[in-house]
């Protein structure tokens, strides 16, 4: 992960600037594996966050309010009684390691001065915080408590004595040219280079040690037994100017951004091997990091969400289309029925023949050929009752066919519109989106609903909106809610109307404003309509577009379906990276 070592370094820094003397004001559990402290220091108040949650630990001053249970956890209650009123005296990193010591100035029931100490570390899934004694190094409690049932190498209880995770790497605060070149000889000879920077080194990270093989122009995946005397002093500067930077302090706070898949990562160092990438730069780690995890806990509901989402419209779909195949085996059936109304009137037209063996054999009229044909009786009816039965099961199954038609025809529609609602799925941005798409859900019988949706009260629909080469708005519907808003509400009869022709596909109009749109426009409409439909990742996408005025909603119909006439086609690529998107 990006917060290594030396990241937190950068961290202790600030916070050794400016929460030493610092006096605890409360404390807060916002969440199992998180706390807030929110302390007061010369005039300033700051908010310190704690978290172990496995999929992002970390410790930072923080600017996002949390919303706490109204039933404080026991964690924070004991945090509370010990420390509230409490001052900061120390904070260190322990031997550059992810592990992040505060330590507190405290009163006791007896009004005595007592030192506890609250520990994070920064371990992935092995993440915790942990509370001591700070001398006796006597653990009084922890967010997650690890006992010998859950690993035999280390437990974390109250009442053992805090040992810090074992460690066998050297600190890079501390190696000098000789001990790196030593690290270097003594090293596995089949290792890549890359792997040794991080498994020699405490706090060195994946991340940082690909930037050093980039410095020192070795390919990361050089074995340390093909690296020359020339490589191994380039490796040896490479690493100690990231070190030199780390303890003069010279940080550059960054979050990387890919062009196409959004946030990447971030550092607290210039990155030379992502400069083709666009960054934003920011003041504090603290403020870098609210930022980072905003979006990716974002992402994250929203993974969650559409993961659900996508499992529960999958089965519908799947089970529609079972459905569909059971009422066409059932529709071949029915249109078997003419055999009854001829075995009907045959028997009527035969009821002078006597039967035998259950069986009644007589000339078949209604074939050309005039074949006899033997007619299956019920020993228990005559023969005018066995024609009645014919006939009524003819008239059965005529009546099933209609119905059976109906129902294939409903159940078809539906799949279309469950795999539209596939594809508006998979293109949500935010968790309003999403729930635009629960809320129809529920309003079309599809999903029940489970408590309230909540939305923000400051929440509005956004349309993506780009700009044509001649300064036309192009708006494009996220979902079927915005699809049919943007269609029926937004856009004027004069402007223009796209849309992927048969396939799932956002709406998409671009405003005339009264102009005659050049011909360039209505193809950058039409790959912007192509890029928002299911055809996106294809070479070509056939488009239909038309005025808005031909674009008509049949009564009844369920959100985004719409009709249209009067239209034209054309074929681009769905590519929009010539196309601005308005700012």
């Amino acid at each position: 992960m990006s917060l290594d070592g030396i990241f937190l370094h950068s961290i202790n820094d600030e916070l050794n600037n400016k929460l030493i003397g610092a006096r605890v004001d409360k404390i807060y559990q916002p969440d199992k594996n998180e706390i807030v402290i929110s302390i007061r220091n010369g005039g300033e108040n700051y908010k310190l966050l704690l978290t172990a949650a496995s999929s992002s630990p970390r410790i930072h001053l923080t600017d996002v309010t949390r919303k706490n249970p109204e039933q404080p956890p026991m964690f924070c209650m004991l945090l509370r009684k010990h420390l509230t009123g409490a001052h900061i005296t120390e904070i260190n990193q322990l031997n550059m390691d992810r592990i992040l010591e505060i330590s507190f100035e405290c009163k006791d029931e007896l009004d005595t001065t007592v030192h506890k100490s609250l520990i994070i570390e920064i371990m992935g899934k092995h993440s915790n915080i942990i509370f001591i004694n700070k001398n006796s190094r006597i653990i009084i409690d922890s967010i997650k408590r690890v006992a010998e049932n859950v690993s035999s190498v280390r437990q974390v209880y109250p009442g053992l004595v805090y040992v810090t995770p074992p460690a066998d790497k050297r600190n890079p605060l501390e190696t000098s040219r000789e001990k790196f070149y030593e690290a270097v000889r003594l090293s596995f000879k089949g290792m890549y280079v890359y792997d040794f920077l991080y498994k020699n080194f405490i706090g060195m990270s994946p991340f940082i040690s690909k930037e050093i093989c980039f410095l020192a122009e070795i390919n990361e995946s050089t074995y340390m037994g093909e690296i020359t005397e020339l490589q191994t002093e380039k490796l040896w500067f490479a690493f100690n100017s990231i070190i030199q930077k780390t303890i003069s302090g010279h940080y550059s706070f960054n979050v990387y951004l890919d062009e196409k898949k959004g946030l990447f990562d971030f550092y607290c160092l210039d990155v030379e091997y992502l400069k083709s990438m666009d960054k934003k730069n920011y003041p504090s780690p603290g403020s870098m990091l609210d930022d980072y995890y905003f979006e990716q806990d974002n992402k994250n509901k929203i993974n969650q969400k559409v993961s659900s989402l996508l499992k529960s419209i999958n089965t519908k779909i799947d089970r529609d289309k079972k459905k569909v195949e059971k009422q066409r085996n059932e529709l071949l059936n029915a249109e078997d029925r003419d055999k009854y109304r001829i075995y009907g009137e045959l028997i009527i037209a035969n009821l002078h023949v006597t039967p035998e063996n259950h069986k009644l054999k007589v000339v078949n009229y209604y074939d050309p050929e005039m074949k006899e044909i033997t007619i299956p009786l019920d020993p228990k009816l005559n023969l005018n009752q066995n024609s009645q039965k014919f006939f009524k099961r003819y008239n059965k199954l005529k009546n099933a066919e209609e119905e059976l038609q109906k129902f294939i025809e409903t159940a078809l529609s539906e799949i279309n519109y469950l795999e539209n609602i596939l594809y508006s799925i998979e293109t949500c941005e935010t968790t309003e989106d999403l729930d635009d798409i629960y809320t129809e859900l529920i309003d079309e019988g599809f999903m029940k609903k489970k408590g309230k949706i909540k939305k923000s009260k400051e929440y509005k629909k956004e349309f993506a909106t780009y700009v044509s080469s001649k300064g036309h708005e192009i708006i494009v519907g996220k979902n079927n809610i915005q699809n049919d808003m943007l269609t029926f509400k937004i856009a004027k009869k004069e402007d223009y109307w796209f849309h992927a022709k048969d396939m799932p596909g956002s709406h998409v109009i671009i405003r005339t404003n009264g102009d005659e749109l050049e011909d360039d426009e209505y193809v950058e409409a039409a790959k912007v309509a192509a890029f928002y439909s299911k055809g996106k990742n294809s070479g070509f996408v056939e488009v239909d577009y038309t005025k808005k005025s031909n674009v008509k909603k049949p009564a009844g119909a369920k959100p985004g379906f719409v009709i249209y006439d009067t239209n034209y086609s054309m074929l681009v690529e769905p590519d929009i990276s010539a196309i601005n998107l308005k700012q």
